[in-house]
């Protein structure tokens, strides 16, 4: 108690080191919390799934040379084939997701209770509840999706829907989905571990869902899980492929592009974006990425403890001899500044914690959906206690280890506790010239993701997105979805103020309307597929996009017409777009199409993805047109009273229907959110680093400013300026800095060049961005010691040379 007693009071004497101190370990503590809590929740998915090494889901690759791409939806028709052509397996269950425009439930006092667009609603078979570990709350498993318009609830449901009521009391009530009646069969407590199985409502398989025959086209919303034997894996992936060839017309088959069923075995499942069919699904190399954030922040905040720790030792020589003179041993020493390395820790513990709350409030975006759902208690509590056990020992270790270094003869002579180093490299130096090697590479990189963010969104897309809205459909029977939408065309182009409106798919989106083109010549066929895009006549013109041959889209273009891009023109063999114009190809529909022109190959998808072959239709069928493009006037001044018209008229045609309109540029800008999000991660882990950085340099600028104090004032009694002062004091750590940046350039050049290689159309690397990036790091890092310096630099000589 008594040694306790006197560490506090030595902390509160040195009370700036302690709080720079605690502040830096708390920082890195607060973030390796929050990461924690991140990983460990994306790490725990399906962890605790009994049975998950037999459990796959039935994917497709689609291989076309060396590139593959995956899906996780399948044919409606592969459940039912597989249950009856492979009795073996285990078993065999088909997971679909349901749409619904709403459900309505009749409460006993009267009141209705209505949600629209409910999620989370698939049909499937008995057997799923053997799957996937469901405990039974009411009712039977076995029977509960037995019969047509059944259907099992969550408890999460359950409360939503009929609030706080004991389980008996729901069984037998009803559920109106949309016009179709369901009565409550079940119920199962929600999964109390996070699972790639989202259902929260379980309707069963319909009889058209077991007796459709397609096996042309794969579709999200149906998904088939199995769960089987190692060695039936490769006969079940056969047969599957087998049937497809055997079921496609030989139009579809083509040698350079295949499809090819494969199994995802369910450990994967959450990691494995492009089978993720909507569900929630990570990004393994972001999750690493924030693992290697995290132990870095850590890594320089135990550096920064060091620094400031090793650079005071000099101050506590008289302590140390005279504790040593007293009989104070060497471990006694060491125990004695591992305590307070303990006690420091366990104080910013105290002060990472509300930091870490604060950070999930202020930036919830960043948190992965539903992680406060489960209880992370206990591997939060064993981390948290591994975390301080680590720190105290890793950060008190090497300053104890110089402590008793300390030479006692020396110590009564006031010489000090000498050079902290080892053979001629000094181990502090180096530390500072780590911290700001990974500390400038971090301004690098947040300086170069910003900029390739930027130049995304700026770039030339190949046609006009400027001032214009987009407005879906209305979908729901009951929102006058039946209205013809060109009579609400119609109704706009009436007035002035709007320049031009168009029905059909944006030009630019991550939506993939895929299908071939064939073009038939003397030396045979010559198939393409490409991206459809189906628009009405005016869809050029609102959207300015460029006519290179041919002519401009027209009413009549309904039937037997095709407008084609560069990239498909050349695709489909015809030497230029003169040639193009008028030749015939085919379609999907085996019928003729006529190429009437030839468009600029403008941006379809983002910057990721290179600009690829596209069709487009001309079309008046609604259900091909997913929304209205209205074009609003060039001044930013008038869009208020035109929308104001655009509202009016929407309330004329679909007054049931809400009216929601986006401008078309922002919704551009949503398709660069993931990256926005990565940007913002690493500029917030920039800032925390050249923080932690700054917090230590500050120590260390004090330190040696109170260990020059002397010095100080001589040079000022002999006429040295206070810039003179400063420079002297910051000199050898902006030239450590200075060094740091020159090792950081090629580490950051490769790292970033990596980075940019996931993107089709990307800025160049220039030398300018290291300069600018290392001139900023310089000033801040100057910013940061100047207060300090500044002080020293301006206070009284004559003090200064009293002082003992």
């Amino acid at each position: 108690m008594i040694q306790f007693k006197f560490i506090f009071r030595k902390l509160w004497r040195d009370r700036f080191f302690t709080f720079l101190k605690i502040i830096g370990l708390a920082i890195g503590i607060a973030v390796c919390l929050i990461i924690f809590k991140i990983v460990n929740y994306e790490f725990s998915f399906d962890k605790d799934h009994t049975g998950k090494e037999e459990i796959y889901q039935v994917v497709i690759w689609n291989i076309k040379g060396d590139k593959k791409s995956g899906f996780g939806g399948v044919q409606s028709a592969v459940a039912e084939f597989v249950d009856e052509n492979f009795p073996e397996i285990d078993q065999v269950v088909p997971l679909n997701n349901k749409y619904y425009e709403y459900l309505s439930i009749e409460k006993p006092n009267g009141e209705t209770y209505r949600k629209e667009d409910p999620k989370n609603i698939q049909s499937t078979v008995s057997d799923y509840f053997e799957l996937v570990p469901y405990q039974w709350v009411a009712g039977d498993k076995n029977t509960a999706l037995l019969y047509p318009n059944q259907v099992v609830l969550t408890q999460s449901k359950v409360e939503e829907y009929f609030g706080k009521v004991s389980a008996d009391e729901i069984i037998g009530r009803t559920i109106k989905y949309g016009s179709t009646l369901f009565t409550v069969t079940g119920i199962v407590a929600d999964l109390n571990f996070p699972s790639s199985f989202e259902g929260k409502e379980f309707i069963p398989i319909t009889k058209e869902e077991k007796t459709d025959a397609n096996w042309f086209s794969f579709n999200s919303n149906y998904n088939l899980f199995v769960k089987l034997q190692p060695n039936q894996k490769e006969r079940l992936l056969e047969m599957l492929d087998e049937k497809y060839e055997e079921m496609i017309p030989d139009s579809w088959k083509n040698a350079e592009s295949q499809t090819k069923y494969s199994l995802l075995p369910l450990s994967e499942k959450h990691f494995s974006q492009e089978f993720s069919t909507g569900a929630y699904s990570a990004n393994k190399k972001i999750v690493f990425g924030l693992i290697g954030i995290g132990v870095f922040i850590l890594l320089l905040a135990g550096i920064n403890y060091i620094n400031l720790s090793t650079a005071q030792i000099p101050y506590r020589t008289k302590e140390i001899g005279v504790r040593r003179t007293l009989g104070a041993k060497s471990a006694q020493l060491k125990q004695g500044f591992l305590y307070e390395t303990l006690i420091i820790s366990v104080l910013a513990l105290t002060l990472a914690s509300p930091l870490s709350i604060g950070f999930e409030n202020f930036y919830g975006d960043f948190m992965p959906p539903k992680i406060g759902d489960y209880s992370d208690l206990l591997p939060i509590s064993l981390f948290v206690v591994g975390l301080l056990l680590v720190l105290t020992f890793l950060t008190g270790l090497y300053p104890a280890y110089l402590i008793n270094k300390v030479n006692v003869s020396e110590v009564l002579k006031s010489q000090g506790a000498g050079k902290l180093s080892v053979g001629n490299l000094n181990i502090r130096k180096t530390m500072i010239v780590f911290q700001f090697v990974i500390a400038q590479v971090f301004v690098i990189g947040a300086f170069i993701i910003a900029s390739q963010i930027k130049y995304m969104i700026n770039t030339e897309l190949g046609f006009d997105k400027d001032a214009v809205i987009t407005i879906k459909l209305p979908y729901k029977s009951y929102q006058n979805a039946d209205v013809d939408p060109f009579l609400f065309k119609q109704a706009l182009r009436k007035h002035p103020e709007i320049q031009q409106v168009s029905l059909g798919h944006t030009p630019m989106n991550n939506m993939h309307w895929g299908n071939n083109l064939v073009r038939i010549t003397e030396n045979g066929e010559t198939t393409l597929n490409m991206n459809f895009k189906y628009v009405d006549a005016d869809y050029v013109d609102l959207f300015e996009i460029e006519i290179l041959a041919g002519r401009a889209p027209q009413t009549r273009d309904t039937v037997e017409s095709v407008f084609i891009n560069e990239a498909a023109r050349t695709g489909l063999g015809f030497m230029d777009n003169e040639e193009a114009v008028g030749k015939t190809v085919k379609g999907s529909s085996e019928k003729p199409l006529i190429v009437q022109g030839i468009i600029n190959d403008f941006y379809q998808k983002d910057l990721r993805n290179s600009k690829a072959p596209l069709s487009l239709m001309i079309t008046t069928k609604k259900d091909m047109l997913n929304g209205f493009s209205v074009k609003l006037p060039a001044a930013p001044s008038e869009w208020k009273k035109t929308l104001g018209i655009v509202e009016k008229e929407w309330k004329t045609f679909y007054p049931a229907a809400p009216f929601a309109y986006e401008f078309y540029d922002t919704e551009i800008k949503q398709l660069y959110e993931s990256d926005m999000r990565q940007s913002q991660m690493i500029n917030l882990a920039t800032i925390i680093i050249i923080i932690l950085g700054c917090l230590g340099l500050i120590g260390l600028v004090t330190l040696t400013a109170y260990q020059r104090t002397k010095e100080i004032g001589i040079r000022k009694v002999l006429g040295s300026s206070v810039l003179g002062i400063i420079m002297l004091l910051s000199k050898d750590y902006l030239k450590l800095i200075g060094l740091a940046i020159l090792i950081s350039i090629p580490i950051a050049w490769w790292a970033m060049n990596k980075w940019l290689e996931n993107f089709a159309y990307r800025i160049e690397i220039e030398w300018w961005m290291f300069v600018f990036t290392g001139i900023a790091t310089i000033l801040i890092a100057l910013m940061a010691v100047s207060y300090r310096a500044i002080k020293a630099a301006i206070a009284n000589p004559v003090k200064s040379l009293r002082t003992e």
